[in-house]
């Protein structure tokens, strides 16, 4: 176990001092992401300043202007104001709340919003959505009135109501494409591995250990260890560090996304020691594992959503660990993540199955 445990310490001080291999592996990794992460959440964190005219005759027009700026940014003219900032162009869009909003809202009609806008506005988006929903909460509480009820907008709230939106998680897609590229690159990782451990073969590092004392399955284990830790060690901590930075609401999930990215290094890592022993060149070994990750990101949905692909392709995700990696983190579930150990032990066995072998 001392062996061990020298040969694992004598790996790492020798990959962390390799500049390329650092900048190759985590930094390079690290700058992307950050930098994902940013631009997707700047772009997801913003709302487009909405124009709003109130013309209501009533209170009603006040109070959705009110439970609508809980969602919306919201900016009020006056209705000559708005529609002069329209006419010279300075916005694209300005809404207008009809004279008749409280007299509609309380006959239990619904109130149409007057856009006005240039002939090349922009298309109904996020303020369009919020309106209605928040229409369709009043109206909604008009109905609870007239049977006797007295039921504010917050209690008609998804929340408050305790409604199920299946298919709809809290984090954002922003964060999904980030975590998407993280895996991404630990997979691609797998590329790196097979090149060091060819290295160490052609260079007969590995075999010329072989005449000390160490046994070949300790001088073995402490190669893949040592770069087995490294990458845990990397991608765990780009992805707190994305996460803190760029995305604060997906660290209640940082737990079972750590485990599940450790545990697709480790498979990375016997996908890696599996071509490498098959494959002897070092430029078919790059070209094979391109093809067989991008291939599995592809049907296993770190590419896109498995929901957006044809069925013809998702019949064999399953057979992908990313599948079952993704799978336990958007359900919470860590025990889908063990499908991930047996992908990795399946190719770490088939890869240093006898490892003299493996060595020469």
């Amino acid at each position: 176990m001392m062996k061990f445990l020298m040969i694992l310490h004598s790996n790492l001080k020798r990959l962390t001092k390799n500049k390329k291999n650092l900048l190759l592996s985590i930094l390079m990794p690290a700058v992307v992401v950050l930098c994902f992460g940013f631009a997707l959440s700047k772009i997801n964190g913003s709302d487009i300043e909405s124009a709003i005219i109130n013309s209501d005759k009533g209170s009603r027009g006040q109070e959705f202007i009110k439970e609508l700026e809980r969602a919306t940014d919201l900016k009020i003219y006056e209705k000559a104001a708005g529609l002069e900032e329209v006419k010279r162009k300075r916005i694209a869009i300005c809404y207008e709340i009809p004279e008749n909003f409280s007299e509609l809202i309380s006959k239990g009609e619904k109130p149409v919003i007057i856009s006005h806008k240039l002939e090349s506005g922009r298309e109904p988006g996020n303020f369009e959505f919020n309106a209605n929903s928040v229409i369709n909460k009043m109206l909604m509480r008009n109905e609870f009135k007239s049977s006797g009820l007295e039921v504010s907008l917050d209690k008609l709230s998804y929340s408050s109501s305790k409604i199920e939106e299946i298919g709809k998680d809290k984090k954002g897609m922003g964060d999904m494409i980030v975590l998407n590229l993280i895996i991404s690159f630990v997979l691609y990782g797998s590329i790196g591995i097979s090149t060091e451990l060819l290295s160490l073969r052609q260079q007969n590092i590995i075999k010329r250990s072989l005449t000390t004392a160490n046994k070949p399955s300790a001088i073995i284990g402490g190669v893949l260890a040592a770069l087995f830790i490294l990458g845990s060690i990397g991608y765990s901590i780009i992805f707190l560090v994305n996460a803190g930075l760029n995305s604060s609401s997906y660290l209640s999930k940082a737990p079972v996304v750590i485990l599940n990215l450790i545990l697709l290094q480790l498979f990375s890592l016997s996908l890696g020691v599996f071509v490498t022993r098959i494959v002897k060149n070092e430029g078919l070994i790059v070209m094979v594992l391109q093809i067989v990750i991008a291939i599995t990101c592809f049907v296993g949905g770190s590419f896109m959503p498995i929901e957006f692909l044809p069925k013809g392709v998702t019949m064999f995700s399953k057979f992908t660990p990313q599948y079952w990696a993704l799978q336990s983190i958007n359900t919470g579930n860590a025990l889908l993540a063990l499908v991930v150990i047996l992908f990795s032990l399946v190719l770490f066995t088939s890869g240093t199955f006898k490892v003299r072998n493996f060595i020469e």
